[in-house]
């Protein structure tokens, strides 16, 4: 967060640093005034000036340029009147304030050059004022005595004023900083937890598909091993099992890449007029061993003319999900009915209803929380939890969202809402 706000910072500093100088300048212009030196006016009006310019440069959004105007003016300012006034007045110690400046002001990776050139200007000027015996100019405006008296603590108070802001700077800096890490700190804690509950549900669910591949894969091995001949219904089963099993271990493992992946990608894709119909018969196509071995079919009742506004691959990953998992509760014989229409303002909804033990009370609050398995944590049906988060999450970065439909009294059904894509594809 700091890096990322490292320029904004020094911007916003910049400006509050410029309204918090601005009376201080108006103060010598007023203090000069009043003792009568006029080229100590003069001085504190080239600083306000360049503060002025500063401000109004930075309205503009001309950012540099406005932070090396305001500080050059008050540099020109501070050396005039160093060179104006006698010693007496310290005027000189000011060069030490401004030097501070741009540590605040300027980024050493980005600005560099400037950095060191303004750093440098006022230590210049300092010497130049020391080595020249603050009488560059020849005889002074205000005496000695009203230079101590007066100048002196303006200066004090000038010099400890702008010092304490800059450190005030550099402990918000710090703050900032802490924050960030505490909030970093928390971030990883909680990425650190969802990984082990990650871990934790996914264990179980792989290793299921996992035995009964190495089981069936195994028995076919030794079989031909001993050179036995295995009866083709018995080879049909095992490796219909084998690859119902593969195609369960695959849904697992796509679906926990995309769940580590979501957070780190760009929740935004391109979209496009996605129709209905084609996206979902893809998906169908997909599960037919799965549908086959559960006894299960699929009336798929769509206008093929209906499309959406939709990133295709987001939709289908969408569908997906939702027939996994009512291919997964369906009871052996059931029928999945998958309906969509237009309902007006530019919407459309797209149902599935299955004809398994439905969705426990309650559930529309905690159904898409990660790894929630709605009571069904040590039954016989597989999953780890994600998938209709990842639905969710999907439906939302294009537009959408995804209802349960409290009024089913038998099965379960799902509604995802979309955007309705008029016109031509």
């Amino acid at each position: 967060m700091i890096r990322g706000n490292d320029r904004d910072l020094r911007i916003q500093f910049s400006m509050i640093l410029l309204a918090y100088v601005i009376p201080f300048a108006l103060g010598w212009w007023i203090t000069a005034y009043f003792l009568g030196a006029t080229l100590l006016s003069v001085a504190a009006a080239i600083a306000m000036f360049g503060l002025l310019a500063g401000l109004l440069l930075h309205y503009v959004e001309w950012h540099l340029t406005a932070r090396i105007v305001w500080l050059a003016g008050v540099n020109a300012g501070i050396a005039l009147a160093t060179f104006v006034t006698p010693p007496e007045g310290h005027i000189s110690f000011m060069f030490v304030a401004i030097a501070t400046g741009p540590f605040v002001l300027f980024s050493a990776r980005r600005s560099l050059g400037w950095l060191v050139g303004m750093v440098f200007l006022p230590v210049f000027l300092w010497y130049l004022s020391w080595a020249t015996d603050y009488a560059l100019l020849g005889e002074f405006e205000v005496t000695p005595e009203a230079a101590d008296r007066v100048l002196a603590p303006a200066t004090a108070l000038t010099v400890f004023a702008t010092v304490l802001f800059v450190i005030g700077y550099f402990v918000r800096r710090a703050n900032l900083q802490a924050d960030w890490l505490l909030e970093a700190q928390r971030q990883a804690e909680r990425s650190s937890e969802a990984k082990s509950t990650l871990m934790r549900s996914v264990s179980h669910e792989m290793l299921t598909p996992l035995h009964a591949i190495s089981g069936f894969a195994e028995f076919l091995n030794s079989d031909a091993k001993a050179r036995q001949e295995i009866p083709a219904d018995t080879l049909e089963s095992y490796s219909g099992q084998i690859l119902s099993s593969s195609n369960a271990l695959l849904l697992i493992i796509e679906n926990i890449f995309d769940f580590a992946n979501w957070t780190a990608e760009d929740a935004t894709a391109e979209t496009s007029k996605v129709p209905v119909l084609s996206c979902l018969q893809t998906v169908i196509g997909r599960f037919g061993s799965a549908l086959e071995n559960k006894d299960v079919s699929v009336s798929n009742q769509v206008d093929p003319d209906l499309r959406v506004e939709a990133n295709a691959v987001w939709l289908a990953s969408i569908f997906k999900q939702l027939l996994d998992n009512a291919i997964k509760f369906s009871n052996p014989g059931g029928v999945i009915v998958i309906e969509a229409r237009s309902v007006g303002d530019g919407r459309v909804e797209i149902m599935f209803t299955d004809t398994g033990p439905g969705f426990p009370k309650g559930a529309a609050g905690t159904a898409f929380v990660p790894f929630d398995k709605l009571g069904h944590e040590t039954g016989t049906t597989s999953g780890v939890g994600v998938g209709l988060t990842l639905a969710q999450n999907f439906a939302e970065a294009m537009g959408g969202r995804i209802e349960i439909d409290d009024g089913v009294t038998e099965g379960a059904r799902v509604k995802v809402v979309m955007t309705e894509a008029l016109g031509e594809s």
